[in-house]
């Protein structure tokens, strides 16, 4: 139902209760990465465990926010956003009271499946209650308030973290989901519910191993090695499961994921952009808060407070980006922000081992600014293109595609990090150690390289180890971001040939 049939009062209530869950999903992402040091230290986390606390939520979402949306069609949006509202409080509680890493990655898998839920169809009661000339305009404001939360969470993060304890950095989800839940009830949004449709029992089966076992692959082969039995069983699976399930939904009448509205390349475009953007976004927020304390000696507060050179363009542009969709269609935006977005995470990488904060501070406003550009054209033409009927299809297919980019990003980024600083630090130690100390050297070396606060004070007590953790975290992260900065320039080469000049059209 479109505009015309649903005030204005109501649509800008309905739009703002519907921030709820894209407040929780960003508050969550920005807080937890700067938290992420001392929640390893105090819950005695290895390098992998600390990396499996972000993307366990990530992957979750990336596996099931298909399952969301078709939930969200079958039956109604509003209980699926609401289910998922509560589900996600229950899960942070039982975050911030986790006691080991197995209680810990488990709740935050809980959260990702909370947020898969919820995330389609608040999207799509948004861009339903708003006429097509104004959802560019209605997505911004749906992006922008979240933002708003983005930009806030690493200082909120970190002053959190240093002054109340990292517990906290999840239990402040809680008055979130209070308004959120307060303001649905006052909204009541206006719900249309689709035909119960076939089941795709065998899709869900395919997705939910062939995805994981990619991802767990990519993660443990650092730790166990690529020619580890587990790893090699775990990507065969993926190398089986994946392709199937894309044969087996493009020929289903009723798929999970409606990988057939990829035939409309454009739609195929704003997806593969959105994955670039959320694999180098994620890189950075995760990996930049660990480099802030690590190699520039910041403490958890001020970690976050440095990060907000990339967050503050995002909210400052997201407006601009929603009325230039409008005007002109999602290649012009995209473009710009595409290009933008890859000269700062280039000029991020090749700053990270100066350990230069001002040449670290303009890529993130460059990155920053063209992800802005990005995030609501790219997201609002998926779901304009797909047309009423299959809009909450398109807003989980969309939306899968760009988290399976982000829980890449924490994998492939992430592992090249670890893999770098492997080898940096064995080749220190060999030339610079004795052997009697090597050992006890080369664990402090790890531990200050993922940003331990106590393996952080043991070598800034010594001028030799202080400047080796340095070097090594720093030209550890600069490869991570090269990565990032790869995966951003097919970003580019996507829009500037998969996205057409000219206003959007519905299908």
């Amino acid at each position: 139902m479109h505009a015309p049939e649903h005030g204005a009062p109501r649509k800008w209530l309905t739009l703002l209760a519907m921030t709820g869950s894209l407040c929780m999903i960003m508050l969550d992402i920005s807080v937890v990465g700067v938290s992420l040091p001392t929640i390893q230290a105090d819950l005695g986390l290895g390098e992998v465990q600390t990396q499996w606390v972000v993307n366990a939520y990530i992957l979750a979402l990336a596996s099931l926010v298909a399952l969301g949306g078709r939930a969200a069609d079958t039956f109604g949006k509003v209980p699926a956003f609401v289910t998922g509202m509560l589900i996600f409080a229950v899960a942070s509680a039982g975050c911030a009271m986790a006691k080991s890493a197995e209680a810990m990655i488990a709740w935050r898998a809980v959260q990702g499946a909370a947020a898969a839920l919820m995330q389609p169809a608040s999207a799509s009661l948004v861009v339903g209650s708003f006429a097509p000339g104004e959802r560019g305009k209605a997505m911004a404001v749906y992006a922008g308030i979240p933002m708003l939360l983005l930009v806030a969470g690493p200082p909120i993060g970190g002053a959190l973290t240093q002054h109340a304890g990292w517990p906290w950095a999840f239990w402040i989800n809680m008055p979130v989901t209070a308004v959120a839940l307060v303001l649905t009830w006052v909204a009541r949004p206006v719900d249309m519910r689709r035909a119960p449709s076939s089941r795709d029992p065998l899709g869900a089966v395919l997705l939910l191993s062939g995805l994981p076992c990619l991802v767990f692959g990519l993660m443990e082969a650092h730790g166990r090695g690529w020619s580890d039995p587990v790893v090699l069983g775990s990507l065969a699976v993926a190398a089986i499961t994946l392709p199937t399930f894309v044969r087996w939904e493009l020929r289903h009448p009723s798929p999970l994921l409606a990988l057939s509205l990829f035939h409309d390349r454009q739609i195929l475009a704003d997806a593969v952009v959105l994955a670039a953007m959320q694999f180098a976004m994620n890189g950075l927020v995760i990996f930049g808060s660990a480099y802030m304390q690590a190699a520039l000696g910041m403490d958890p507060m001020r970690a976050g407070i440095a990060l907000l050179p990339m967050l503050v363009p995002v909210l400052l542009v997201i407006h601009v980006a929603g009325r230039l969709y409008d005007r002109f269609g999602v290649r012009r935006p995209t473009v710009i922000g595409t290009m933008l977005a890859t000269a700062g995470m280039g000029l991020l990488t090749l700053a990270a081992p100066t350990l230069a904060y001002p040449l670290l501070a303009v890529g993130m406003v460059l990155l920053g600014t063209g992800i802005g550009f990005v995030m609501s054209p790219t997201n609002v033409d998926a779901m304009q293109r797909a047309g009423p009927e299959r809009r909450a299809q398109a807003s989980g297919l969309v939306q899968t595609l760009r988290q399976v980019g982000g829980t890449l990003g924490v994998a492939v980024v992430g592992s090249a990090i670890l893999a770098r600083q492997s080898w940096l630090v064995d080749a220190h130690v060999q030339a610079q150690v004795p052997a009697d100390r090597a050992t006890e050297v080369a664990a402090l070396l790890h531990e200050a390289a993922q940003a331990s606060p106590e393996a952080l004070k043991t070598v800034d007590a010594d001028v030799e180890l202080r400047t080796a953790a340095r070097r090594i975290t720093s030209q550890s992260v600069a490869l991570g971001w090269g990565i990032s900065t790869a995966a951003l320039g097919v970003g580019l080469a996507t829009a500037w040939r998969g996205l057409r000049h000219g206003p959007a059209r519905t299908l």
